[in-house]
């Protein structure tokens, strides 16, 4: 009993650490799987993404890569941001910024709310501005300019004509806009440590109390309940006769079932693409 009340208290220390560890991942904002940032410049970035993205309540993630694993740079960057569950509180509202080294190609991937803040001619823009950084190797330069260009158009707020502008939504600068979740990241983590520490503490008291408890026991065993020359054990044999085995092949189908695929997490998503 005292064995299965501890694996019981290990596995939900894993699963708490698990779910710690996950988050902490969450608050990674640049993945250069390609290496093409020096460390300075990830710093950098990453202290200037963490920045707007408290700023405009949006998630924003910087990406490269080597292996596309032979997807176009949009499908990539939308799987990406799919399966690291990327977006901001209880929403998928954020942009990431591709540089896939495998196509030779730049993306900017938009989603849900973020998408009105950049339609296709503002997203090209924005591709006008880092190229030149992109022909010339200087990734890192690329990044920061992308940054740049995001808050300025965030700032803008959502431009006339757009999809939530003409429904009446609201643009970043509207003072009335609160985010859907009240609880920054920062906070989350800090409050997923202290609930992490309390774990680990009622872990260990409660192994220390269970261990106090059963020391000095005596061991019992199977002759501790069974009454001595209580029953008899008889022999017995069964014998088998005229077996018959019948043998009948099962027709299977050998047709797979196909449909469509489509990336992404279902929400709404835009943006655009430029090969250098």
């Amino acid at each position: 009993m005292v064995k299965k009340k501890v694996i019981i208290l290990q596995f939900f220390l894993l699963i708490m650490l698990a779910f710690a560890t996950a988050t902490f991942a969450n608050s990674e904002y640049v993945f250069d799987q390609a290496n093409l940032f020096s460390e300075t410049e990830i710093v950098e970035l990453q202290e200037q993404a963490s920045n707007l993205t408290e700023q405009f309540q949006m998630d924003i993630r910087i990406v490269t890569t080597n292996d596309s694993e032979g997807k176009t740079a949009r499908q990539y960057a939308s799987d990406f941001y799919d399966s690291h569950g990327f977006g901001y509180g209880e929403t998928e509202d954020g942009i990431l910024y591709l540089i896939d080294m495998d196509n030779r190609e730049v993306y900017i991937f938009t989603r849900d709310r973020i998408v009105d803040y950049f339609p296709d001619y503002t997203v090209e823009e924005i591709l006008d501005h880092v190229y030149p950084y992109l022909t010339e190797d200087a990734f890192g330069e690329s990044a920061k300019t992308f940054l740049s260009d995001l808050e300025a158009t965030m700032n803008a707020g959502i431009p006339e004509g757009s999809t939530s502008d003409r429904d009446g939504g609201y643009a970043q600068t509207d003072p009335s806009y609160s985010s859907s979740s009240g609880t920054s990241q920062g906070e989350l983590v800090q409050e997923l440590l202290i609930y992490f520490a309390i774990a680990i503490g009622v872990g260990v008291i409660s192994v220390g109390v269970m261990a106090m408890y059963n020391k000095g026991r005596s061991t019992t065993t199977a002759s501790t309940y069974l009454e001595s020359n209580s029953f008899n054990v008889t022999n017995k044999m069964d014998r088998h006769y005229n077996t018959r085995v019948t043998q009948q092949k099962i027709q299977q189908n050998t047709n797979s079932g196909g449909g469509s695929f489509s990336g992404g997490g279902g929400g709404r998503s835009g943006g655009g693409g430029r090969g250098f």
